[in-house]
């Protein structure tokens, strides 16, 4: 009887889509955009200078089960020497989540957790099994010192469990961008896995995830985590979080009036003397003439006219960080 259980199918995209969002996060000061299910290989990054990073990713649905190890190393290899013959490849690269993707407990304890290992890297048992394929089936394209595997752990009906490893990377990628949101990268994560996963989908392989779009969500993301709490020392953090709240739209509003930001960097650039903060406290009252109602009490005004300049000169700083990590 044949079975039409597509779990397994489903469970191997799912594994697929992340590990091109770890693959492309490890790369991505050089990278342009990336293709998962591209034209001739699982993954394909492109990169800056139009070479190619080309990724097989194998999955296997039990953690414990062997079996497949040895034909997904075997698969991999056959796709990645066809690919060698594009002249284009800067790294061929093998990924999967067993524990034992050389079918062998003597080299194991090389995998247990999330590995990187360039080919002379690897235990001497692993590239004599590679050399041995590569060899038996005539696989001259693939050069092994552009080749290397990557060990994903991910596995489990629990889907914490499963992207534990992918949103560790996340976090890592915050810290060496020197994000302090922690909490928006279950967000981005999520958002991203739904973008590389649609892309999959996307029948037109030419449809690609470029390194510019997202960058650019996760800068939006965190340029509206900004608060300006900690800017403050006459109010309680109650009572500016309180004010951020009821005048969000005003808020709001001011950050992204491109005239507004042009005129605070501006002015920004001419009297800043000590520092952020100094400079708003001696200067909130040049702007005492944006968008806020002469209405409202004159402390809450000036308190909205420091929390707007603070927003505008962080945000600049934000994505000046993130753009310069990134390599955008």
């Amino acid at each position: 009887m044949t079975n039409r259980n597509a779990s397994a199918s489903a469970f191997g995209w799912d594994f697929q889509a992340n590990a091109a969002l770890v693959l492309m996060l490890e790369n991505i000061k050089n990278a342009k955009s990336v293709r998962v299910e591209g034209a001739i290989e699982d993954i394909e990054i492109t990169l800056v200078d139009n070479k190619k990073i080309y990724a097989q990713a194998k999955a296997v649905t039990k953690y414990d089960d062997y079996s497949n190890v040895d034909r997904n190393l075997k698969k991999a290899l056959m796709t990645l020497n066809d690919d060698s013959s594009n002249n284009d490849g800067k790294l061929f690269t093998y990924i999967t989540n067993s524990p034992n993707p050389f079918n062998s407990k003597n080299t194991m304890m090389y995998f247990t957790r999330r590995t990187h290992l360039d080919f002379e890297e690897l235990p001497e048992v692993a590239k004599k099994k590679i050399e041995k394929i590569i060899n038996e089936h005539g696989y001259s394209n693939l050069d092994v010192n552009k080749f290397d595997i990557r060990v994903i752990p991910f596995y489990g009906n629990d889907l914490k469990n499963r992207y534990k490893e992918i949103q560790a990377r996340v976090i890592e990628f915050f810290q060496e961008l020197e994000i302090d949101e922690k909490d928006l990268s279950m967000k981005i994560m999520n958002k991203w896995q739904t973008d590389f996963f649609q892309n999959a989908s996307q029948i037109d392989t030419s449809i690609v995830i470029d390194k510019d779009k997202m960058i650019w969500t996760l800068i939006v993301l965190v340029i509206d985590k900004i608060h300006a709490k900690s800017f403050f020392d006459d109010y309680n953090e109650e009572e500016i979080e309180e004010i951020e709240q009821k005048y969000r739209l005003i808020i709001d509003h001011n950050t992204m009036n491109y005239q507004l930001i042009v005129r605070v960097f501006t002015d920004f650039l001419k009297n800043n003397k000590r520092g952020l903060s100094d400079y708003i406290n001696q200067n909130w009252s040049n702007f005492m003439d944006i968008g806020i109602s002469s209405e409202l009490n004159p402390k809450i005004k000036e308190t909205l006219i420091k929390i707007i300049l603070f927003r505008i000169l962080k945000q600049k700083e934000e994505i000046k960080r993130i753009k310069k990590g990134t390599n955008l």
